[in-house]
Order: C-alpha cells, then sequence, then structure tokens
C-alpha cells in the first residue's frame, strides 16, 4: 500500500484484494480504479461493478467498496470543483478517461492535470477563482485549533466563514479540517506511533484518530499497516507547493 498526498489531492493504491468495507463518506471527490486485471464493487444504494472502468462518486456520498485485487483510490479536495456538486450518485468513468487521470500523475507523462480532470466531470471543467480569503482558510484549516480564531484572522465572522464554505463548495468547514488532519496522520504512520501521529496532526487523542478513519474511510489507523504503508514523495511535475493547478 502507498499513500502520496499534496495540496488538493491525495493518491491511496492497495496492492491486495480488499473485503467489503464499512459504509463510510468523505469530503472530496473520489475516483476509484481497478488495475493490472482487479475488479471493484462500488455500493452506494445501487451496486457497481467495475473490471476496467473507474467509479467516480461526489463528495459526502456514503459507500462500501471491495475490490479482487490492485487498485486505486484518487481523492480530489472537493474545492477543486467550480462549486457544490449538482451530481448526487456515484457515475461509471469510461477506462480511458480513468486511466487518463492516473497517468497525469506520472512523472514522464505529458499528460496535462488540468485537462484530465476536466475529463471527469463538468464541475472540474468550469474554472472559478477562489475567494482569497476562502482559499487561505482552507490552506490553514489542518493547523487550525479554533475556528472563530481562524475566521478572525481573515476578517469574517465563525458563522460567515461556515455559510462561505458551504455555499462555495458544499461541505462543512469542520468535514474539510477533519479530512486535512486525517490525510496528515495518514502520511504519518509509516513513521511513528498512531498516537503521535495523531497528535502531531490534530487530534484529541489515538481514538478520535480511529474514529474519524473509519468514518471517512473505511479503514481504522491499524488496517493502514504501518507495515505496508509508504509515502511517496511528490511528483517533481506538479507544481511548487504541493498543489495542483486549482480550477
Amino acid at each position: 500500500m502507498t499513500f502520496s498526498s499534496c495540496a488538493h489531492f491525495r493518491v491511496l493504491t492497495d496492492t491486495e484484494p480488499t473485503a467489503l468495507s464499512t459504509a463510510h463518506a468523505h469530503p472530496a471527490w473520489t475516483l476509484l480504479v481497478p488495475t493490472d486485471g482487479g475488479s471493484l464493487t462500488v455500493i452506494a444504494g445501487d451496486t457497481a461493478c467495475v473490471h476496467d472502468d473507474g467509479v467516480l462518486l461526489p463528495p459526502r456520498t456514503w459507500y462500501q467498496t471491495a475490490t479482487t485485487g490492485p487498485h486505486v483510490a484518487l481523492y480530489l479536495d472537493a474545492s477543486l470543483a467550480s462549486g457544490p456538486s449538482i451530481c448526487t450518485r456515484p457515475r461509471r468513468v469510461p477506462a480511458d478517461i480513468a486511466r487518463r487521470m492516473l497517468d497525469s500523475f506520472a512523472v514522464d507523462s505529458d499528460i496535462d492535470f488540468a485537462a484530465a480532470i476536466a475529463d471527469l466531470d463538468p464541475v472540474f471543467a468550469r474554472t472559478r477563482s477562489l475567494d482569497p480569503r476562502l482559499a487561505y482558510a482552507i490552506d490553514a484549516l489542518p493547523d487550525a485549533c479554533r475556528l472563530d480564531v481562524l475566521a478572525a484572522e481573515i476578517g469574517m465572522s465563525p458563522s460567515r466563514l461556515r455559510a462561505l464554505v458551504l455555499d462555495t463548495i458544499g461541505v462543512p468547514l469542520t468535514q474539510l479540517r477533519l479530512w486535512s488532519r486525517l490525510t496528515r496522520a495518514i502520511a504519518l504512520l509509516p513513521y511513528t506511533p498512531t498516537a503521535d501521529a495523531a497528535a502531531v496532526a490534530g487530534f484529541a487523542d489515538q481514538a478520535h484518530l480511529t474514529r474519524t478513519s473509519r468514518r471517512f474511510l473505511g479503514r481504522t489507523p491499524a488496517e493502514l499497516s504501518p507495515g505496508s504503508l509508504e509515502l511517496r514523495p511528490p511528483n517533481p511535475r506538479w507544481p511548487a507547493g504541493g498543489g495542483a493547478p486549482r480550477t
């Protein structure tokens, strides 16, 4: 299992089959793609089983997954889209589009990330500029101990900041903060005890991290085995600062 994290996307790859996960949901767009001949089953109301194609799930979609072989989970921050999703159900992504999206992360690939992501869903194709205050708040979320202090830093009331995030991105601010902290903790798991990873990432304790991981990923930190989870360095083709181009 490998994990890569940059400013606006995370990539989790698993080379082993996985049993049906518990139901979970998180505040990110998720592209699930089976690889190397495996198949992927996604249950989100209806059941979808794919062998070559991918499955795209909007933020906050409750779902379960199972795989028969290697697969990739690509998590794209909700802020990359042009607004709250009008798509409320998972949809199949043709194999060529899913593969193009994954290939855009390859070091030696000439595929442009922004063009590849635009193929996934119309909400990624419409260019919009994010309010600078909102962009600052989102970037500062992992280290923000109190949201009222963060709101004051950008000259907003906490209620206004929460409303702006929900109206613009379609995801509650508290969920975005938990998600950013969870991905930080996962990146630390290969190098430090789980309790230490939880503390550094900003969780109250290890139990808080475990609950959040189960809620957002359907797996506990123990199931994201530190013995097999490796942190991959950022792709040198990605922009300075680790982020993909904002659309």
